[in-house]
């Protein structure tokens, strides 16, 4: 039996609409990927996220809960999730920070390579950001296309109704013009849907 296809939508949006998606972001976003590949080939080659980013601007990287420190060597499975911080404040932004002086303190919550070798494949990854990383790299994630829950984005455009209806040019649903109202109310029917923005600055 043939699977149905997940709705696609796409969204042109005024910019500062970008701000409203970040409850989202933190609930997590799926991405179809190229799995079995590094941490830092997954995030600086499929979410083209610049290297100098990962490096200097990302501080904390949690793989499947555990806190990553070698972003060579941790591998991006079917089905992973992973969750990207800016530095976050106190005593557990210092003990999680990739790398940091009280690493040491969190050896049972730090993700381990088990040497085995990675097997490439077509999969999906959930991405959740905090913080910082919502503002600078959802925009951009946005814009290439993520996978959220019907019932999420309903009630997002519910709870922003008026900046929406305001902000929004033009919605598609499966590449047809369809009223942003019409768009809301059917939503609820959908599980999941893949989104992508639309971004204009005018």
């Amino acid at each position: 039996m043939d699977k149905t296809p997940t709705p696609r939508i796409v969204l042109d949006l005024h910019e500062k609409l970008l701000s409203r998606f970040t409850a989202l972001f933190s609930k997590g976003v799926v991405v179809e990927a190229r799995t079995g590949c590094t941490l830092r080939e997954f995030v600086c080659e499929q979410l083209r996220v610049p290297e100098e980013y990962l490096e200097q601007r990302i501080q904390t990287i949690f793989l499947n809960g555990k806190a990553v420190d070698d972003y060579a060597t941790a591998i991006v499975t079917d089905g992973a999730s992973l969750a990207l911080s800016a530095a976050m404040p106190g005593l557990v932004g210092a003990v999680f920070r990739r790398g940091g002086f009280y690493a040491g303190l969190r050896n049972t919550v730090t993700h381990q390579s088990d040497g085995s070798a990675a097997c490439a494949m077509a999969g999906s990854v959930t991405v959740k950001l905090f913080n910082l990383t919502v503002k600078e790299i959802g925009p951009l994630m946005l814009k290439n296309g993520v996978r959220v829950g019907g019932k999420d984005l309903q009630g997002l455009l519910v709870q922003f109704a008026d900046d929406f209806q305001s902000g929004c040019r033009q919605a598609l649903l499966d590449d047809q013009p369809i009223s942003l109202d019409k768009l809301t109310g059917r939503l609820a029917t959908f599980d999941q849907v893949d989104l992508r923005i639309s971004e204009s600055s005018d």
